[in-house]
């Protein structure tokens, strides 16, 4: 996420417009345990962030018949 969090400011620079940052994530959990402990710690991070203003939204899906989970995230920067 560093390196995202570079490219993005050095493609800013001398640019005063507003962003929206988005990161997709596929985890290939290999038990339903693995699946159902990222879904408490996505509703953790939510709960914790309710307040920032930064972090626009999180979603996530569950597919089991392939073993994932699809997370985005998007921040506004």
């Amino acid at each position: 996420m560093k390196n995202t969090i570079r490219l993005s400011e050095e493609i800013s620079k001398n640019v005063s417009a507003r962003k929206h940052i988005t990161t997709s994530i596929d985890y290939f959990c290999e038990s339903e345990k693995d699946a159902k402990t990222l879904t408490e710690n996505i509703t953790r991070v939510l709960t914790k962030n309710l307040g920032d203003t930064n972090l626009a939204k999180i979603t996530y899906e569950y597919y089991p018949s392939d073993k994932k989970v699809e997370v985005v995230i998007i921040e506004h920067v």
